[in-house]
């Protein structure tokens, strides 16, 4: 598993997402801001166990401290594509900034983003996204 930790893996995680989100077909016309309301997030835990077959990537907590500041989920809900996909997207959006507004709850939590790229949903891709509690962060 990778440890982001540089200024620029702010960059890397969003054009992750922009490529994948691209790439799996979900995407917004406009810029609006993801509903996280419905969004239901497990509580901060340990990461998760990350198959040789997927890639994993656990931030730090300055990163994810950063991710919220910078209001990532925004940026990836304005991605424009076609609008059949744009409720895809808001709700990849919404799940992302709820995740890691909950890992922030945990002192120095983190966000971890583990990428499946042997989707059975018809995507190229699945993104998961886990609140990570502080004490596994760096």
């Amino acid at each position: 598993m990778r440890r982001l930790s540089t200024r620029s893996s702010v960059a890397v995680i969003s054009c992750a997402l922009a490529a994948g989100i691209s790439t799996m077909g979900v995407g917004a016309a406009s810029a609006v801001e993801p509903d996280t309301s419905a969004v239901e997030v497990l509580p901060a835990g340990e990461p998760v166990p990350v198959s040789p077959t997927e890639f994993g990537y656990t931030a730090t907590h300055d990163l994810t401290v950063r991710a919220s500041r910078i209001d990532l989920a925004q940026f990836v809900a304005s991605i424009p594509v076609p609008a059949q996909y744009r409720a895809a997207n808001l709700a990849l959006a919404a799940r992302f900034d709820a995740t890691v507004a909950e890992a922030l709850k945990s002192p120095g939590g983190c966000v971890q983003v583990v990428v499946d790229p042997r989707a059975t949903s018809g995507n190229l891709f699945n993104y998961g996204f886990f609140a990570i509690e502080g004490k596994y962060c760096d």
